[in-house]
């Protein structure tokens, strides 16, 4: 009668080996602190807090910039400068997504004041808002523009022949915002 079963066996040959693996990936102590010690030589990071109206007015949660700068990197002298925006709201940060596709932001709407409303006169406000948060190239600033058709607000942030990208924005009888999302293409709606 064999004292180990088939699955124990399997069960230790899977430990053995994944200890194994692990074994010859990890990175030994020494060059651990030498890699330590060339980002702390070349790197720099700082966090800046983003205040203004927009910030104030329309969330509930400190906002931030984080700065990478990275120095010496491939031969070259010369700066890399990497910024992050992201939320802070007291228990975990949240960053500031980038657009690749069609989305869906709903993560946005636990971060502002409950009594924020969408309105023709907050409008210009949000806008600044969304420059903090998802600024735009120097170059596309002309095609910033918002309206509100149909019980939705549309914040235009980049247009590419006749189509158009930015913000769609559902809000309720009293402007409170309901569904927001970033599209990365659709035909801006007749405004008439």
């Amino acid at each position: 009668m064999s004292r180990f079963s088939k699955l124990s066996v399997l069960y230790l040959l899977m430990g053995l080996f994944i200890s194994m693996f692990n074994g010859y990936s990890q990175v030994s102590k020494s060059a651990s602190a030498r890699l330590d010690r060339f980002l702390k030589e070349n790197s720099n990071i700082t966090f800046t807090a983003l205040v203004s109206d927009a910030t104030e007015q329309i969330l509930r949660h400190k906002v931030y910039c984080i700065a990478l700068e990275t120095t010496n990197i491939y031969d070259d002298s010369g700066k890399d400068l990497d910024e992050f925006i992201v939320i802070d709201d007291g228990t975990d940060i949240q960053s500031c997504q980038k657009f690749r596709k069609n989305t869906s932001m709903d993560f946005f709407l636990d971060h502002l004041h409950e009594d924020f409303s969408l309105t023709p006169a907050t409008a210009p406000l949000f806008q600044d808002l969304l420059d903090i948060l998802y600024p735009v190239e120097g170059w596309k600033l002309d095609k910033r523009e918002f309206f509100f058709k149909d019980g939705k607000w549309y914040f235009l942030r980049d247009a590419y022949m006749r189509s158009k990208q930015g913000f769609e924005i559902q809000v309720d009888s009293e402007g409170k915002i309901t569904d927001m999302r970033y599209k990365m293409k659709w035909d801006v709606p007749d405004r008439s």
